[in-house]
């Protein structure tokens, strides 16, 4: 009876410890759950704050979904260990707790300082083990969070429009798997053509201020949304 009422209490705690109280996860996801959710976006809020030169900050830059898209791209077993991660972070203060009342409760359930007080913490802590882990998790929304199209903006590495320069030889050959009647012009056609233009203008230099790739800006704008 008595190891009943143990077992009992133990499924109730850890009911309550992993289960409940994790708020709905986001629409589009494919692996995380929501409690896996709910920690990425609170750990993307501590390590990413508003910062001068960066569009988005880690609290908009909807890295749920980015860590979702990469873990369904992983093989299985690679996919299992970055999950093990994030749950070993939500649960870390009870092993480092928060600055918060409440200190040992899962880390997406501290306020925004109590949250950074424990990645402080972490980073200069005397375990080897424990820096690793933070500098894992690190690795993992890195890559979502300067990968993000906005900050690539920010940060002058986005793909530029670029348009494509046609010379009077290719006028004279179809297109890769295209058939000869797509030739746009004939040889002596080619060649009146390009007596009367003269010879081609060298492209200028790409300007580090120009306009980006309408794919890529449609791209950040439906991750704005």
């Amino acid at each position: 009876m008595l190891t009943g009422l143990l077992l009992l209490a133990v499924a109730v705690l850890c009911y309550r410890r992993f289960v409940v109280g994790y708020p709905d996860a986001p629409a589009g996801l494919a692996v995380l759950h929501r409690g896996e959710a709910a920690f990425v976006q609170a750990a993307a809020e501590a390590i990413f704050p508003s910062a001068p030169g960066l569009a988005v900050s880690g609290a908009d830059a909807r890295l749920p979904h980015s860590v979702d898209r990469q873990l369904a791209g992983l093989p299985r077993t690679q996919a299992l260990q970055i999950r093990a991660l994030l749950l070993a972070f939500e649960h870390l203060p009870l092993l480092v707790p928060g600055a918060a009342p409440g200190r040992r409760r899962r880390f997406s359930s501290h306020p925004p300082a109590s949250r950074i007080s424990i990645l402080e913490r972490l980073a200069t802590h005397p375990s080897r083990s424990l820096r690793m882990l933070l500098l894992a998790l690190r690795s993992v929304l890195v890559l979502g969070y300067l990968g993000h199209p906005s900050n690539l903006g920010g940060l002058g590495i986005a793909p530029f429009e670029i348009e494509p320069g046609v010379s009077d030889a290719e006028r004279l050959f179809p297109r890769i798997g295209g058939l000869p009647s797509s030739i746009p012009e004939s040889l002596s056609g080619a060649a009146e053509a390009s007596a009367g233009r003269g010879p081609l203008a060298p492209l200028a230099p790409l300007d580090p201020r120009g306009p980006r790739h309408r794919a890529y800006a449609h791209a950040a704008a439906d991750d704005g949304r």
